[in-house]
This record gives C-alpha cells, sequence and structure tokens, in this order.
C-alpha cells in the first residue's frame, strides 16, 4: 500500500512537470514553425509563430528593447531545452524593454514564443553568422538544477511466514534546482531577482571565514 502511494506520489509529480508554462502557451501549437523550417525557408516563414528556446550566449541592451542571442537546442515536451553537446545554430529573440543581463546571465537556459522576422547578419567571434531571429511574446528562463541525487527508500513490513522483516524497496530521485527561480513573462520590461539563501553561521569555537 505505502509503495503505491509512493509511486502515484511520483508520477503526479513528474505530470506537474511536463506542462508547458502560461507564457509560452500559443493558440495553435500545430502552427508553430521549427528552427530547421524559418533557417532553410526564411521567406515562407516570415511572420509566423515560433517556440524555440536554448542558452543564452549574449545578451545586449538597447535603447528600447533588449536582444537575447541563444544557442540552440531542441525542447521537451514541456518546453525546457534539451541540453547536449551539439546544437543546429544560433538565433535571437528580441524583447521590449529592459531585461537584467544579472538575471538572464550567460548560460542560463531560456525559451521565448514570437514571431519570424526573418534573418539578420553578425558575428560569432570573427565568424560572420547569420541569425534566423524572433520578436518576442513571451518567454520563460528556467531554474538552474545543480544535480540529480538518487538514492533507495527501504520498507520494512513484517512477514508472517518467515518470521521476521524483510526488505523491499523502491528507488526514488532528487532534484535539487538551484539558487535561482524561474522566471516567465511577456514583451515587456521584467526584472527578476536571484532566490536568497540565508547565510552559514560558524560552528561554535571555530574561526573560519565563509
Amino acid at each position: 500500500m505505502v509503495y503505491r502511494i509512493l509511486v502515484l506520489s511520483a508520477f503526479l509529480l513528474l505530470s506537474g512537470c511536463a506542462v508547458v508554462p502560461d507564457s509560452l502557451e500559443v493558440p495553435d501549437e500545430n502552427q508553430l514553425i521549427n528552427y530547421q523550417q524559418a533557417a532553410s525557408d526564411t521567406q515562407a516563414s516570415q511572420g509566423k509563430i515560433a517556440r524555440w528556446g536554448g542558452v543564452i550566449a549574449k545578451i545586449e541592451n538597447l535603447p528600447d528593447a533588449t536582444m537575447v542571442e541563444l544557442v540552440y537546442y531542441p525542447l521537451r515536451a514541456y518546453g525546457r531545452p534539451l541540453v547536449s553537446d551539439e546544437s543546429m545554430g544560433r538565433f535571437r529573440v528580441y524583447v521590449d524593454g529592459f531585461l537584467d543581463p544579472m538575471v538572464y546571465e550567460q548560460g542560463r537556459s531560456m525559451t521565448f514564443t514570437g514571431e519570424f522576422s526573418g534573418v539578420e547578419e553578425g558575428v560569432v567571434g570573427d565568424h560572420k553568422y547569420v541569425f534566423p531571429t524572433l520578436k518576442s511574446t513571451g518567454y520563460h528562463l528556467w531554474k538552474e538544477i545543480d544535480y540529480i541525487e538518487m538514492n533507495s527508500v527501504y520498507i520494512w513490513p513484517y512477514d508472517v511466514f518467515w518470521g521476521w522483516p524483510y526488505r523491499p524497496y523502491h528507488q526514488r530521485v532528487i532534484i535539487r534546482g538551484g539558487g535561482h527561480r524561474s522566471v516567465s513573462g511577456g514583451s515587456g520590461p521584467q526584472v527578476s531577482q536571484p532566490t536568497p539563501r540565508p547565510p552559514k553561521q560558524p560552528s561554535q569555537g571555530t574561526n573560519i571565514e565563509r
């Protein structure tokens, strides 16, 4: 019985993780264009809606907008980029208003919805590059994950036949989150701060700087 409750709880937890954030929802997901389609057929893709994500490579604050340059990665079912050692390329997104580079920092995972506005030329280092470009209608900055901890939970019911407890068990997975909140937003200015952590107190009798 306990095992069934634990399995059901895990199922509900995973189901909750598979929901696309409100800021990334679109009226018809079947109409979304993918990265390859937009990059290969720019004219036909003009003005269509995309949902792309990746890792922030660069952020630049302009007078009335913010340009975010990302390394593209495919998305999981709930919208988070599936980061790996290989990428199809880069893209740029223009967001109305100000995004703080200290929050939307290089290396963070982010997903956008937006209207495909064509391509623009730029550089990556000294290399000339053509960036597929979106005009943002919504975005989500994903919470960092520090590590995944796996351990076993032992259950000790009493076995009437053998006369002693036995040890069936199941494994559980614990995802330890990083120190940043996930942040969602539309096309307007959004500012968020990292989640504050309480300062560690040194043990009595020690003289160690933290």
